[in-house]
């Protein structure tokens, strides 16, 4: 009965001071979701070279997805031209932050940690972009759209269409769509369903749609695929606080290279959300872990998991992906011993309102 009460307490405490900060964040990807327009991605990060690389880091921050959901759009980044390099790094500094992590990182360990991790995510998938374009396995791409046949409109043998196609319709005079054959249109009208109108730009949303969109996105399609894994993350971030005591880690297991190689080990393989993880490395961080260890499992968590790595031998490579884990772990630990020997003292922990002391490593 103690251990229930002292869990529901922790629990109503957690949600208490990171209910508001979520809101926010919440909102702030529904605003993106509003602004950034379809296919913004595509154009920005195809190509090669260190500048895609670096706008892909940095795009990667504030766009609302997770672990999972950033594969299918780093995949399409892949195939849509953009280089292994720029795909890895929007792969990396996307599901390791965003709007909505920030806020709550901020509520429960204060603004010098909640700044670190956006960070430490830039400089993360930069280096392994750089470094995949650089030494990453080039893998057989998929074989491109064969080119039109002279005097055709993509088809290249117009005799055997079973269905009726611009290439297998009777020339018109009128109302071309760009494919010319001896001067004469492939059947081309302004008709509706005609291939002009399939390859007509399609028409750009009204501000109060944008409005509804970001909303719904924000408020309703986000929280939906949040909820089970922030439900996850709450519940067992309460049950640490109950029924570890507060420097239980610290003096059981120690600082220093240890906790942080053991969080990298807990990280990697499994499905962790940035935001749902959040208040497991704050229970954790109470009960005694250093704030450098946590971060270790913040940093290298939802930026690895077996989906992404199945993700990355496919798309990227096998050598590739083992540049992608090297990056990730070398930069998260890094990041975790700096963090302690030097900012350690600016942690600001919800739960006291205190500041709070930590060893050097």
């Amino acid at each position: 009965m103690g251990f229930l009460h002292a869990w529901w307490v922790s629990l109503w405490q957690l949600i208490v001071e990171s209910g508001l900060w979520l809101i926010v964040g919440f909102a702030m990807a529904g605003a993106m979701h509003a602004i950034v327009p379809r296919g913004f991605l595509e154009r920005h990060l195809s190509g090669k070279g260190p500048w895609p690389i670096l706008k892909a880091s940095l795009l990667g921050i504030p766009l609302p997805l997770c672990s999972c959901s950033v594969i299918p759009v780093a995949s399409g980044l892949r195939r849509g031209g953009a280089g292994r390099g720029a795909s890895a790094a929007f792969a990396i500094s996307t599901p390791q932050t965003g709007e909505e992590s920030i806020p709550i990182t901020w509520a429960l360990f204060g603004p010098i940690y909640a700044l670190t991790r956006p960070v430490v995510a830039i400089v993360t998938a930069f280096l392994a972009g750089m470094l995949i374009e650089r030494f990453g396995q080039p893998v057989e791409q998929p074989a491109a759209e064969p080119e039109p046949a002279p005097g055709g409109c993509g088809c290249s043998d117009t005799s055997n269409q079973s269905e009726k196609s611009c290439c297998s319709s009777e020339p018109k005079q009128g109302g071309s769509c760009g494919c010319h054959a001896s001067e004469q249109t492939c059947g081309c009208s302004d008709q509706q369903g005609s291939c002009c109108s399939e390859h007509a730009e399609p028409a750009l949303p009204s501000v109060w749609e944008r409005i509804r969109s970001g909303f719904r996105h924000g408020f309703v399609t986000m929280p939906i695929d949040l909820a089970p894994w922030l439900a996850i993350g709450l519940a067992l971030a309460a049950a640490v606080t109950a029924a570890v005591p507060e420097g239980w880690i610290e003096s059981h297991i120690g600082t220093g290279l240890l906790p942080m190689v053991a969080m990298l080990a807990v990280g990697i393989p499994l499905y962790i959300c940035a935001t749902s993880s959040t208040p497991l490395a704050y229970s954790l961080v109470l009960a005694g872990l250093s704030p450098g260890a946590a971060l270790v499992l913040l940093l290298a968590g939802p930026a690895t998991n077996v989906a992404t790595l199945t993700w990355a031998i496919k798309d990227l490579g096998l050598r590739a992906t083992a540049i992608y884990l090297a990056v990730i772990s070398g930069v998260a630990i890094a990041a975790g011993w700096v963090f302690d020997a030097f900012l350690a003292s600016w942690v600001h922990l919800a739960e006291t309102g205190t500041t709070h002391e930590h060893g050097s490593v």
